[in-house]
């Protein structure tokens, strides 16, 4: 059984939580070692965002079974004056094509 919440794993047996809390604790490790995250005061008349726990069962070809849990933010509480200050950078096609082209001649 995957829990859709945090609240509902609490419910399970021993067992199954205990499976479920190493891959949290798993997650929140990775987290910190890759410094994802800092703690910080938020600005006067700010709110901060959210997040939740997902949980995944996974199979691996071997047939074992793996728990997986991953902190997502709810990005839908983020008020919409801040949509406008993300940044995305897409590459130009032309840019593409002559690197590929430049990869073909270099092959050769």
């Amino acid at each position: 059984m995957v829990p859709s919440n945090y609240s509902e794993l609490k419910l399970y047996p021993a067992n199954d939580h205990a499976d479920w809390q190493e891959a949290i604790d798993k997650e929140l490790n990775s987290l910190k070692s890759l410094d994802v995250y800092e703690n910080a005061r938020l600005p006067p008349g700010k709110n901060a965002i959210g997040c939740k726990w997902i949980y995944k069962l996974k199979t691996g070809v071997d047939g074992k079974i793996s728990y997986k849990a991953r902190l997502v933010a709810q990005g839908f509480d983020q008020a919409p004056t801040d949509y406008d200050e993300v940044f995305a950078p897409s590459l130009n096609s032309t840019t593409l094509r002559a690197a590929l082209v430049w990869a073909a001649k270099m092959k050769n």
